[in-house]
């Protein structure tokens, strides 16, 4: 859009216009590249935050009131509520480290790149249309636009960003095998609620993350404890107990399964294929029993085989950990 030039175009046509930019695509990933496109006749653009339709720039502040006026009636009317976002609020930038960052920043950044200081929004859906107008803060240099982006940009940081600050789960996301694999087996080996949590907020984000990594291994791939680490996860997320991973990995020591609290040896079974007998083990959660036989051939292993039934009220334990 060039200097010193408003649209014609009723508030109608600017609304209709934004009501359509929910559907709009974005850019690909990672790219800094903008879409360009045309609705109700009003031309914009689509940056990797939000639509932009510009409105007005260079214009006079009494043409800019002269095109608000109507549009903030009629928004109002339409979309309900109107909001305030106060742009000074929200400074971080690319230095800021990411357990710190207020998303926030991202759209007050924006607003501030405009020559304001603030902007009003409505809510749409999932979505948010944002207004924005500098000419109070920048009489000189107006712009005026109306910004639709993602809804969530505006609110405070959510259960995802505050997931973000675990660090189990930054280990997670980091690619680096090492950090990986010493979080992923924090995972197989606990069932502390606190430290599980934040995981299960940001598992979609973990298997993205993992998925194709080259984590090695010997005989048993690294990548196998890591799938398994996930099925716990998932377990966690659909409400079931973990004991019900036990058959779905070889690594599970009863004694070490044991010595944490999360089952209770209550007998053992003759086994004629293995030197040790296999051990009936009872989850001290849930009291679901297990056969389980210990094998060893280059490494020891234990297969959990479930049984049927299930043991009386659980024990009272030490809290696992």
């Amino acid at each position: 859009m060039s200097e010193e030039t408003i649209v014609k175009a009723s508030a109608d046509q600017v609304l209709r216009a934004a009501e359509r930019m929910v559907d709009l695509p974005w850019p690909e990933p990672g790219s800094d590249a903008s879409l360009t496109w045309e609705l109700e006749g009003l031309e914009g653009e689509t940056l990797w935050l939000t639509h932009v339709l510009p409105l007005a720039s260079g214009a006079t502040p009494a043409e800019i009131t002269a095109l608000t006026a109507p549009l903030l009636d009629l928004a109002d009317r339409r979309w309900g509520t109107r909001h305030r976002f106060d742009a000074t609020r929200f400074t971080d930038d690319a230095s800021t480290p990411p357990g710190d960052y207020d998303r926030r920043s991202a759209p007050a950044g924006l607003v501030r790149s405009l020559g304001a200081t603030s902007a009003v929004w409505w809510r749409r859906g999932a979505y948010a249309a944002l207004l924005v107008d500098s000419s109070r803060t920048a009489p000189a240099d107006t712009k005026l636009a109306l910004l639709v982006l993602e809804r969530d940009w505006l609110g405070p940081p959510g259960a995802e960003e505050r997931a973000l600050e675990s660090p189990l789960v930054q280990d997670l996301l980091s690619g680096e095998p090492s950090r990986v694999l010493s979080a992923t087996w924090t995972v197989i080996g606990t069932r502390d609620p606190e430290l599980l949590a934040p995981l299960v907020t940001a598992l979609p984000a973990i298997r993205s993350a993992t998925a194709g990594l080259d984590l090695g291994g010997a005989l048993i791939q690294n990548a196998t404890h890591v799938r398994h680490a996930l099925t716990r996860l998932q377990l966690v997320a659909d409400g079931e107990c973990l004991c019900t991973a036990y058959p779905d990995h070889l690594l599970h020591d009863v004694a070490r399964e044991q010595q944490r609290g999360h089952v209770r040896v209550e007998g053992t079974v003759p086994n004629e294929r293995q030197w040790e007998p296999d051990r009936i083990c009872v989850c001290t959660a849930c009291g679901r029993r297990y056969q389980v036989e210990q094998g060893e051939y280059h490494y020891p292993w234990w297969q959990w085989r479930p049984l049927a039934g299930r043991s009386g009220a659980p024990a009272a334990q030490t809290p696992p950990t």
